[in-house]
């Protein structure tokens, strides 16, 4: 056999391998990244929003700069909110003690249009002061229609509001109660306080709370 030949043949027999080879691997490679491709893309999945959401109301500041004040903060996931509010702080000489009053200062909504859901708790938690020696009094409510309060504190339409926790003290801590109660669709509740500081506190002094509902 001519040895040229022969190594001609060989030569192009390797680069055949070769490109073979590379052929192959391309495929491979293509057909990798199609199933990398398609398992993301068939495995992406919509995030749904919850229907009960909280959010601030419009008693609430912005930021606190005219004591007495509150503000809400409300979380990412729309379902923790967190107040934070001054008061006055009691007075002897005066029956009622003056009072400050929110009487919308966050709202529970149902963001879906078709279906009605029930709250079956609502809990306060992380309670905590600035430099309060005592608490005073603090109300907050649930109500199912937004009301309004009478001098002494109490809502004036009782029956409006289902649901009442009174913060009393302040070692922080948490209070918590079951009331089931109904939202309707597209609805909305609303949570009201009422407080006043202890005797030692000052307009400027501030109490922080979270509020959290669990629904179904």
């Amino acid at each position: 056999m001519n040895s040229k030949l022969s190594f001609g043949f060989f030569v192009h027999s390797r680069r055949l391998k070769v490109l073979v080879f590379l052929l192959l691997v391309g495929l491979i490679a293509s057909a990798s990244a199609s199933i990398y491709v398609f398992f993301y893309s068939g495995m992406t999945a919509t995030i749904r929003a919850p229907d009960i959401s909280l959010a601030a109301g419009p008693d609430a500041s912005g930021s606190c700069t005219v004591y007495p004040c509150a503000t809400v903060t409300i979380s990412a996931t729309s379902d923790t909110a967190t107040v934070s509010l001054s008061m006055f702080k009691a007075n002897s000489g005066f029956s009622p003690s003056p009072a400050t009053y929110y009487s919308n200062l966050v709202q529970v909504k149902n963001g879906n249009p078709s279906v009605s859901h029930s709250i079956m708790s609502v809990q306060i938690y992380n309670i905590a002061a600035t430099s309060l020696n005592d608490y005073g009094s603090i109300t907050v409510y649930y109500c199912t229609t937004q009301t309004e309060f009478s001098p002494a504190g109490s809502p004036i339409t009782p029956a409006d509001c289902v649901g009442s926790f009174a913060i009393t003290s302040s070692t922080g801590g948490s209070v918590s109660g079951s009331f089931p109660v109904s939202i309707p669709a597209s609805g909305t509740q609303y949570i009201e306080v009422v407080a006043y500081a202890g005797s030692s506190g000052s307009i400027s002094d501030t109490i922080t709370f979270n509020i959290a509902l669990q629904w179904v």
